[in-house]
């Protein structure tokens, strides 16, 4: 649950937050102490790393009887119109472990901000960016938004932040605010970051709550964030009948919603942790059962290189609640949207802010529509819908300017590649400029193209390709060496001292 994209925009916000969070950091550091964590903070996730082990250790009994059932391996088979054969035919026990091996290296990613052509057809609206990040020192939660009276915050809903705290106090087991809704700074800044596990491993996450991917580091995700199976704003808004859905459904939606999302999987199910998680992937197959997220297809998207997904089926992820501050050490990196941001000034103010932090800068091409266009595509957003599949585990590619060099990878782009990468960034920026003709899918996947010929993709981690799955985000070829290298993003300090000048 991310609120990810609107609100009307204010220059001056950015100068007049930074003088207020300025006066008030002393205080707060002094009640969330050292670990950046509060004592309530503390008890969930110990309870949580307490109760995750044996949770997912029954969990792991009842995955390894479906996967023996002829149901369940008949349902494998068919996935991919008969790819899933392969899988199929593996012991139970050999499946079961390679689906473990694939969630232990899992991504968990925070999206937000707006595009260049969501900001060209609302130019009203604005949405979180690098400058806010920096001006908090941290990414700010949609509570202390509220609390410092943001512009961000404005569009927000009395229903959506209802919602919200429902989920926090709910399901999460957060305390509740002294004056309902009107947090002060203190308790605004005990509320979660919101991360998505990317089970069908997208290269831009979950893109409806915007256009900068943040993936995070696994010992962040592993120290401080509590996993449940689902969405918690859509579980609140179709399981908990005391919030009102922030857009009324008709009665026909509401039976459909009622009798195809399984509540009690999410209610029932202890939190996970990230190296307990197999009853939170279970919860979550539970619940989006008849939507098309069903445990075969899930397991035959995890496993299967080949494997595509709905678009609809992208929303249907595992969330986790990070608790303590999100700073920019706690990156793995940052995943631009290509058809969106590429050749942008949007996106030249994203290099030099992942140069300041020494953070890799990624592009993503996702469906290649921007995402009004994506959006608009509703037909594409029905479940089971047969009109549109996403590839699964698509590439990414570093930035040729703020993304080889803030990882532990010796390449370093020649004359050519940069060339290259030039030359596309100004065919884009020039056709973005034009009233005659808006860039379309097929040119930037040609521009994608290009860029792929001249530099090689980084593919999402898919189980133990690396050592450690902290810093490390992603493998690429290596000609030289006849394998694929890990590719990770250098420990924070020493690609500041690389950086800062």
């Amino acid at each position: 649950m991310i609120f990810g994209r609107a609100s009307p925009a204010s220059p001056n916000f950015v100068h007049v937050i930074s003088t207020c969070l300025l006066m008030s950091l002393t205080t707060v550091s002094a009640v969330f102490g050292d670990s950046g964590l509060t004592p309530a903070q503390k008890e969930i996730l110990q309870r949580a790393a307490a109760e995750a082990p044996e949770a997912s250790a029954r969990a792991e009994k009842q995955l390894l009887e479906r996967f023996g059932t002829t149901t369940f391996r008949l349902e494998l088979a068919a996935e991919g119109v008969g790819k899933g054969s392969r899988l199929a035919e593996l012991p139970p026990t050999e499946l079961l472990a390679q689906l473990k091996k694939a969630l232990s290296s899992l991504e968990y990613t925070s999206n937000f901000g707006l595009d260049e052509e969501s900001r060209r057809l609302h130019p009203g609206n604005a949405a979180l960016g690098p400058a806010d990040i920096d001006a908090y020192r941290r990414v700010p939660t949609m509570w202390d938004l509220l609390n410092d009276s943001s512009p961000l915050a404005v569009n927000v809903s009395h229903k959506q932040w209802a919602i919200m705290d429902a989920a926090e106090t709910g399901l999460y087991d957060l305390p509740n605010f002294h004056a309902p809704a009107q947090p002060s700074a203190i308790e605004a800044a005990q509320r979660p970051q919101y991360l998505a596990g990317n089970l069908r491993r997208q290269a831009l996450g979950v893109q409806r709550y915007g256009s900068y991917a943040m993936i995070i580091r696994g010992d962040v995700v592993q120290q401080r964030a509590l996993l449940i199976g689902a969405d918690s704003g859509g579980w609140e808004s179709g399981c908990n009948s005391s919030v009102h859905p922030v857009k009324e459904q008709n009665w026909f939606m509401k039976q459909l919603e009622k009798y195809v999302f399984a509540c009690d999987p999410v209610r029932l199910t202890p939190f996970g942790v990230a190296d307990h998680v197999l009853h939170t992937f279970l919860a979550n197959s539970e619940t989006f059962s008849y939507v098309g997220g069903s445990l075969a297809r899930l397991v035959y998207q995890l496993l299967d290189p080949a494997a595509e997904t709905r678009p609809l089926e992208v929303n249907m992820y595992m969330e986790g609640a990070l608790l303590g501050d999100l700073v920019m050490d706690d990156l793995k990196a940052i995943i631009a949207d290509f058809p969106g941001l590429f050749g942008t000034k949007q996106a030249e103010d994203l290099r030099s802010f992942c140069k300041r932090h020494g953070l890799p800068l990624a592009w993503g091409l996702g469906a290649a529509r921007p995402w009004p266009q994506e959006a608009a595509r509703t037909l594409s957003w029905l479940p089971l819908e047969d009109l549109e599949f996403w590839p699964v585990g698509a590439g990414r590619l570093l930035d040729i300017d703020a993304g080889w060099v803030a990882t532990n990878s010796s390449r370093s782009p020649g004359s050519a590649e940069q060339n290259v990468w030039r030359r596309c960034w100004d065919e884009i920026t020039q056709a973005r400029a034009s009233n005659d003709h808006r860039p379309q899918k097929e040119d930037f996947e040609r521009w994608w193209a290009q860029l792929a010929e001249a530099s090689p993709l980084v593919s999402p981690l898919r189980g133990d390709e690396c050592i450690s799955t902290d810093l490390c985000f992603g493998t690429h070829s290596n000609p030289d060496k006849q394998q694929r290298d890990c590719v990770c993003r250098l420990p924070p300090q020493a690609a500041k001292q690389d950086f800062v000048v």
